[in-house]
């Protein structure tokens, strides 16, 4: 295209089809002179004619090779020596009917060229008017045709010096909203480029992110699964220090062992959604099936209390869930009673609830703690001991059975802990008997596989933070 600025290369296309008509008229009409030429005045004309049609033609060579400016301004000029011409041979008075035409260079000017262009060729069209006035007035032959010769060049004057002023406020007008234009484009590139860059920081962001994260989970699951190699070297040695059977600790360590497949699938998906393995159970029993893993968290000198007085409160749950979430609590309370203190935990009624009510006599924690309590990844335990997902964990189990988990602390008061989980639905309860009562070691082969990958949840994250 043969100009840069993209309302130049519009001018340029409409300069372009001007020129192309005068070059293609100007040889006709050379060729319709010749064609029906009588004397030397019309041969005269036409090769007037033909240097017209030279001239817009290397006007239109200029534009092709890219000079718009150039071919603008030699259009214009053009213009305004044909003017001259005219105005000279005839007078002012002789193109009183030609004037519209006549201001087609000034009107080129200011489309093509500018402002500055625009007052230019109103200064060289008042000297074409001047140099018709003069014509005239030199064919005046009384006093009357030179008055009228003075009145024509007033009155052409100040239409033209109108005509000038609306147009130079026109192409201000243009001016600036070309300039707002590209100013708005310009900054609709920089945001978009802001964003971009925005948008690779943010990418970068969450890499450092998963990376930070991947380190708290690397070293929370180490003390988590050492927890339960713990609970299984306890129950293994116990044969010999307690002088119990094999029979006897077996089922603890099998259950110690599931408890960290259940850890594993639960970390795993603990951001996305899995499959989970829902039974209706008594909540007061399976507290007391927990009893022996979650005795031994607790140091002598922590006096613990496991009250499962209130049967028959039936709930549906993932049970490996559960009993994750109440390891977590009970780890943390571990941590905030080092010098030792008192534990409680509890199964309520509570209207169309059952309730878990879970006390320590520990350090508490302070308001701020206390409002970033089920935050993920936030803890306020030591990097080598908590991964921050624990109450995360807890706030996420209670939320997808419909129930609700509550927390009350205070520094030095301990911290209280209650949550409320819906009481199963008879009808539901048995339509899930069926599938969910079949004893691990009585299952099938496919059953087992179900039954492992659904236990993941218990003793591993213990060192998951308050």
């Amino acid at each position: 295209m043969p100009a840069r600025a993209a309302h130049d290369r519009r001018n340029a296309l409409t300069l372009q089809a001007l020129l192309a008509v005068a070059v293609v008229t100007a040889l006709l009409a050379t060729i319709g002179a010749y064609a029906a030429a009588q004397n030397m005045t019309r041969i005269t004309e036409s090769w007037l004619t033909l240097v017209i049609g030279a001239y817009a033609l290397s006007c239109l060579c200029l534009l092709r090779k890219g000079h718009f400016r150039l071919s603008a301004s030699l259009t214009v000029i053009g213009g305004l020596v044909l003017m001259g011409m005219s105005y000279q041979a005839y007078g002012l008075r002789a193109q009183s009917g030609l004037q519209i035409t006549h201001l087609l260079p000034l009107l080129f000017a200011g489309l093509l060229l500018g402002r500055t262009a625009v007052w230019w060729t109103a200064l060289a069209y008042a000297a074409v008017l001047t140099l018709g006035t003069l014509t005239d007035l030199r064919l005046a032959t009384d006093a009357s045709q030179t008055s009228d010769a003075l009145t024509n060049l007033l009155l052409a004057g100040l239409n033209f010096l109108v005509l000038v002023t609306i147009l130079d406020r026109l192409i201000l007008s243009s001016q600036r909203a070309i300039r707002r234009s590209e100013e708005l484009n310009a900054t609709c590139l920089e945001l978009e480029r802001q964003v971009e860059e925005k948008e690779r920081a943010y990418e970068r962001l969450l890499q450092t992110q998963k990376m930070e994260t991947i380190g708290r989970l690397s070293t929370g699951i180490a003390h988590d699964f050492n927890a339960i190699l713990s609970v299984i070297l306890g129950q293994a040695t116990s044969v010999n220090l307690r002088g119990g059977s094999i029979d006897t600790v077996l089922p603890g360590i099998r259950d110690a062992a599931r408890r960290g497949a259940t850890l594993t699938r639960r970390l795993l998906s603990f951001s996305r959604t899995h499959i989970r393995q829902v039974s209706t159970f008594d909540l007061a029993e399976a507290i007391d099936e927990v009893r022996p893993l979650l005795l031994p968290m607790f140091s002598r000198a922590i006096q613990v209390s496991l009250d499962t007085s209130a049967t028959g409160l039936r709930v549906s749950a993932d049970r490996d869930e559960l009993v994750l979430a109440l390891l977590n609590i009970a780890s943390n309370a571990c941590d905030a009673m080092p010098k030792g203190g008192r534990f409680l935990l509890a199964v309520e009624a509570d209207g169309a609830h059952a309730s878990l009510r879970l006390e320590d006599t520990g350090c508490g924690m302070t308001p701020e703690v206390l409002a970033r309590l089920f935050e993920p990844f936030f803890t306020t335990k030591p990097k080598d001991r908590g991964t921050g997902i624990g109450m995360a964990t807890v706030r996420r189990f209670v939320a997808d059975h419909g129930g609700d988990i509550e927390a009350d602390s205070a520094p030095g008061l301990g911290t209280r802990i209650r949550i409320r989980l819906p009481l199963a639905e008879p009808a539901r309860e048995s339509s899930q008997a069926a599938r969910t009562d079949i004893p691990f070691e009585h299952a099938t082969v496919s059953e087992r596989s179900t039954h492992a990958s659904a236990a993941v949840a218990v003793a591993g994250d213990r060192a998951a933070a308050r």
